[in-house]
């Protein structure tokens, strides 16, 4: 018998994508399947992908649980905690729901309860749902959960940058990513700080328009670039320019990370709150030999980050004042906050 697995969820939705944590009182055997597998296809026409702990962690009874794992604990409660939604079928009664449904609503996740008709919902579990859907056939799902679907809160980042996707999982923010292709000419009569906020927010202008005719979503966009000796570097256009960059940097400990920041928190065409700033972030570089530094430009791909380095995959480079995030091109903890504000 194979073992049971967590199942994986993943950070980067695709666009529209919704994931939604199945919960409902399962019998030994395979009688739930044929159901199970009528409800899973119906949210898949509303645009939800679902997780169901008796399929796709137990298999239907053919995967064992690891001696000293349990089901809920470790397999359920972080699948809950990374899925957008949990529906609850509450045709019939279950200890182990109401379980779910508490720890879903503690971990701000909306609770949906679905039920066949004439089912006997429980105040309680009515109290902290927010929708109960009554159904005859698991079609008549669909509809309802497709109005869902269309007003889900969203986050969306306005990059197609690998180290912003990275820090966005990190943060355990789910987003979707909407590429801007802004133009991203520099304004050279305003300062430093102006140009790299005014870029920001340029993407994020975007994206904000090309999806008004969404509901409530936050729309994250960010441009960096390296400052020293008086001057902004981006991307280094070819790899002599990067290796001219990082040698020209080595020994100092006065190499500046610019990086503006801008954060729209929207519904349909109205802004609700924004923030666009500049953070700085100071760092060093040190001195390597030529040897090393050959090898991080043949590994590291030097031409996708400005300066031609990264703070994840260049130990010659420290930080020595200000946000780490910042260093690395976007200010997480900015978006961090104001998604606190995304209502779910």
């Amino acid at each position: 018998m194979e073992k049971a697995r967590r199942v994986e969820i993943p950070v980067e939705r695709k666009n529209g994508e919704v994931w939604a944590f199945m919960s409902i009182k399962f019998h030994d055997g395979d009688e739930d399947k044929p159901k199970v597998e009528a409800i899973t296809n119906a949210l898949a026409m509303a645009g939800i992908t679902n997780v169901v702990m008796a399929r796709d962690v137990e298999k239907w009874g053919n995967a064992e649980i690891p001696e000293g794992k349990q089901l809920m604990p470790d397999y359920a409660f972080p699948a809950m905690k990374e899925c957008d939604m949990l529906i609850c079928e509450f045709s019939e009664k279950g200890v182990g729901l109401g379980i779910g449904a508490a720890y879903a609503y503690a971990k701000n996740r909306p609770v949906y309860i679905i039920a066949k008709r004439g089912s006997d919902i429980s105040t309680t579990i009515g109290n902290i749902a927010k929708n109960v859907i009554f159904y005859d056939e698991p079609q008549d799902l669909i509809e309802p959960f497709k109005k869902i679907v269309k007003n889900f809160p969203r986050v969306i980042l306005a990059s197609q940058s690998f180290a912003r996707k990275q820090m966005m999982m990190t943060a355990d923010i789910p987003f979707e990513v909407i590429v801007s292709n802004a133009d991203e000419t520099v304004n050279s009569s305003k300062s430093f700080r102006a140009q790299l906020a005014e870029i920001a927010m340029r993407k994020a202008n975007i994206v904000f328009n090309q999806t008004s005719h969404r509901a409530k979503r936050l729309i994250v966009a960010a441009d960096a670039n390296v400052f020293f000796d008086g001057k902004l570097y981006g991307k280094p256009k070819n790899i002599d320019e990067a290796r001219k960059l990082i040698k020209s940097m080595q020994g100092r400990d006065d190499i500046y990370v610019y990086t503006g920041n801008a954060v729209l928190l929207a519904d349909g065409n109205e802004i609700l709150e924004s923030a666009n700033v500049t953070d700085i972030a100071r760092m060093s570089i040190d001195r390597i030999s030529d040897e090393a530094l050959e090898r991080h430009l043949i590994n590291n791909q030097p031409l996708i980050y400005c300066g031609g380095f990264h703070m994840t995959n260049s130990p010659f480079a420290h930080l020595k004042e200000g946000r780490y995030s910042t260093a690395c091109g976007m200010t997480i903890e900015i978006a961090q906050e104001m998604y606190k504000g995304l209502q779910f």
